[in-house]
Protein backbone atom coordinates (compact mmCIF):
# COMPACT_ATOMS: atom_id res chain seq x y z
CA UNK A 1 0.00 0.00 0.00
CA UNK A 2 1.46 3.35 -1.01
CA UNK A 3 1.51 6.50 1.07
CA UNK A 4 -1.04 9.18 0.20
CA UNK A 5 0.46 12.17 -1.58
CA UNK A 6 -1.15 14.58 0.90
CA UNK A 7 -1.54 13.59 4.56
CA UNK A 8 -5.13 13.58 5.75
CA UNK A 9 -4.10 15.57 8.83
CA UNK A 10 -2.95 18.44 6.62
CA UNK A 11 -6.30 18.51 4.83
CA UNK A 12 -8.15 18.29 8.14
CA UNK A 13 -6.11 21.16 9.64
CA UNK A 14 -6.72 23.38 6.61
CA UNK A 15 -10.40 22.53 6.65
CA UNK A 16 -10.66 23.33 10.37
CA UNK A 17 -9.01 26.70 9.72
CA UNK A 18 -11.41 27.35 6.87
CA UNK A 19 -14.37 26.77 9.18
CA UNK A 20 -13.09 28.36 12.40
CA UNK A 21 -11.32 31.49 11.16
CA UNK A 22 -14.47 33.31 9.94
CA UNK A 23 -16.07 32.70 13.34
CA UNK A 24 -12.97 34.08 15.04
CA UNK A 25 -12.98 37.13 12.77
CA UNK A 26 -16.62 37.87 13.62
CA UNK A 27 -16.00 37.57 17.36
CA UNK A 28 -12.90 39.77 17.26
CA UNK A 29 -14.70 42.41 15.18
CA UNK A 30 -17.63 42.34 17.60
CA UNK A 31 -15.35 42.89 20.58
CA UNK A 32 -13.54 45.66 18.67
CA UNK A 33 -16.86 47.41 18.03
CA UNK A 34 -17.82 47.00 21.68
CA UNK A 35 -14.55 48.48 22.87
CA UNK A 36 -14.86 51.39 20.43
CA UNK A 37 -18.43 52.07 21.59
CA UNK A 38 -17.25 52.06 25.22
CA UNK A 39 -14.64 54.70 24.42
CA UNK A 40 -11.55 52.51 24.17
CA UNK A 41 -10.54 53.56 20.68
CA UNK A 42 -7.00 52.18 20.99
CA UNK A 43 -8.23 48.72 22.01
CA UNK A 44 -10.84 48.73 19.26
CA UNK A 45 -8.24 49.71 16.70
CA UNK A 46 -5.87 46.97 17.81
CA UNK A 47 -8.59 44.35 17.58
CA UNK A 48 -9.57 45.59 14.13
CA UNK A 49 -5.98 45.02 13.03
CA UNK A 50 -6.04 41.56 14.60
CA UNK A 51 -9.25 40.77 12.69
CA UNK A 52 -7.59 42.00 9.49
CA UNK A 53 -4.62 39.71 10.13
CA UNK A 54 -7.01 36.80 10.73
CA UNK A 55 -8.76 37.62 7.47
CA UNK A 56 -5.49 37.56 5.56
CA UNK A 57 -4.57 34.28 7.22
CA UNK A 58 -8.01 32.88 6.25
CA UNK A 59 -7.47 33.77 2.58
CA UNK A 60 -4.04 32.09 2.66
CA UNK A 61 -5.64 29.05 4.32
CA UNK A 62 -8.28 28.84 1.59
CA UNK A 63 -5.64 29.05 -1.14
CA UNK A 64 -3.55 26.35 0.53
CA UNK A 65 -6.60 24.11 0.86
CA UNK A 66 -7.38 24.50 -2.84
CA UNK A 67 -3.77 23.70 -3.78
CA UNK A 68 -3.58 20.67 -1.49
CA UNK A 69 -6.85 19.27 -2.82
CA UNK A 70 -5.69 19.87 -6.40
CA UNK A 71 -2.43 18.04 -5.72
CA UNK A 72 -4.34 15.16 -4.18
CA UNK A 73 -6.75 15.00 -7.13
CA UNK A 74 -3.93 14.96 -9.68
CA UNK A 75 -1.85 12.33 -7.88
CA UNK A 76 -4.85 10.10 -7.13
CA UNK A 77 -5.94 10.29 -10.76
CA UNK A 78 -2.59 8.93 -11.95
CA UNK A 79 -2.78 5.82 -9.75
CA UNK A 80 -4.23 2.69 -11.40
CA UNK A 81 -7.36 1.18 -9.86
CA UNK A 82 -6.99 -2.22 -8.19
CA UNK A 83 -10.42 -3.42 -9.24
Amino acid sequence: MSQPSVPQRAILALLAGTILLPITICVVLGVASLLSAMGDLAGGGVLQRVALACGIFWVVDLLCLILVLAIQAVTDHDKPDDS
